[in-house]
């Protein structure tokens, strides 16, 4: 019989919870809790009638204690989701500690680093002592990472016309946020930020997972000789998280090599190249390969063996002819090759096999 008693009062008390759970506070510190604007972008949810409150905030550090409090004016709740009213927001009483944290708010806006806790008390305008929801959240605000683009590179030249475009993740991450890309065509005597807020976009991708875009389908190719200015945000719902600098490249393929037929002497096959010692480039590369299917482009990327984190940019293009291909890679004006240093060559031939060749550059005599 009393094991009956004890699970009538379990169920009692269950069904109990719903009325004190009747209104609740949404709110993401995550998002808003970095800023005395964003505590009033709370919302109230209420199943029950309409009713006329008061909403008090207080909001703490962990070391300094109370640093902020806002109390506002009287405003009516209804049922379902509720916003605070414009009004409400413009005459809230706000109230700032007298220590270094307030000082800072106080003449920032937002807070410093710390764990904060946030406590919204939403109570009856006719009583104080009618608390309809009191509500706490928590949050640690740490200085947000740099967030950073990686490529294309600022005011770099490139080749491709559907670049890929890659940065750094925002951190730190807020959970359901995504990446906005946007890229736009620079028109003469425009810079980078001009373009990017008065120019139709060209890319304007939501929704990105990750912290990389492949060039969208749906987008027509850039132009050789133009100039693009791009930038990515990070957002959740319809708030924006952070933004990153305005990038611009140019597409210019002027340094494009056509792989030539050449009689003269120099040109080893990459075949043997590929298996032997250091291959010392001065100011140049060459080398022979055979392509036995139609004409394309090489594929081929460089890197350095003496400063693994240089990029090296601006590589020429290679066209590959069916048939016996002779290349000559300029790298004299790349300023990307440092005298002395050792590099990597490799190269995807056209039967699907990899090649490395490496070599030690020498400036041109």
């Amino acid at each position: 019989m009393i094991s009956y008693k004890r699970l009538i009062l379990v169920i009692l008390l269950f069904v109990s919870v719903p009325a004190f759970s009747q209104v609740s506070i949404q709110f993401v510190p995550e998002l808003f809790g970095r800023s005395i604007d964003g505590l009033m972008s709370a919302s109230i949810y209420s199943l029950k009638d309409r009713k006329s409150v008061r909403l008090n905030i207080t909001v703490s550090e962990a070391k300094t204690g109370k640093v902020l409090s806002i109390q506002t004016q009287p405003f009516t709740i209804v049922p379902g989701m509720n916003l605070l009213p414009p009004s409400t927001v413009k005459t809230a009483k706000v109230t700032i500690s007298n220590t270094n944290t307030g000082n800072y708010i106080r003449q920032h806006g937002n807070f410093p680093m710390g764990d904060y806790d946030y406590n919204y008390v939403v109570m009856a305008s006719s009583s104080s002592e009618e608390i309809i929801i009191d509500q706490n959240f928590s949050q640690e605000i740490t200085p947000p990472a740099p967030f950073d683009l990686i490529e294309p590179y600022n005011e770099d030249q490139i080749c491709e016309k559907r670049p890929m475009f890659t940065w750094q993740p925002s951190l730190p991450q807020v959970v359901g946020s995504l990446y906005q890309l946007t890229l736009v065509e620079m028109k003469d005597k425009q810079n980078a930020v001009e373009a990017l807020n008065y120019n139709l976009p060209i890319v304007n991708q939501k929704g990105i997972l990750t912290n990389l875009l492949m060039y969208p389908p749906v987008s027509r190719d850039l132009t050789a000789g133009k100039k693009y200015a791009w930038q990515v945000t990070v957002y959740k719902g319809q708030a924006i998280i952070n933004r990153s600098e305005v990038w611009s490249f140019k597409v210019d393929c002027a340094d494009t090599v056509s792989a030539k037929l050449e009689d003269d002497n120099g040109y080893r096959d990459i075949e043997d190249l590929s298996r032997g010692n250091y291959y010392v480039a001065q100011g140049l590369i060459k080398f022979s390969l055979i392509n036995s299917y139609s004409a394309q482009t090489l594929q081929y990327s460089i890197v350095s063996l003496t400063d693994p984190t240089q990029k090296i940019r601006r590589l020429p293009k290679v066209n590959l002819q069916k048939g016996q291909n002779k290349i000559r890679l300029d790298l004299s004006n790349n300023f990307s090759f440092n005298d002395g240093h050792s590099y990597v060559l490799k190269a995807m031939l056209p039967n699907g096999s990899s090649k490395s060749l490496r070599f030690i550059y020498k400036e041109a005599q």
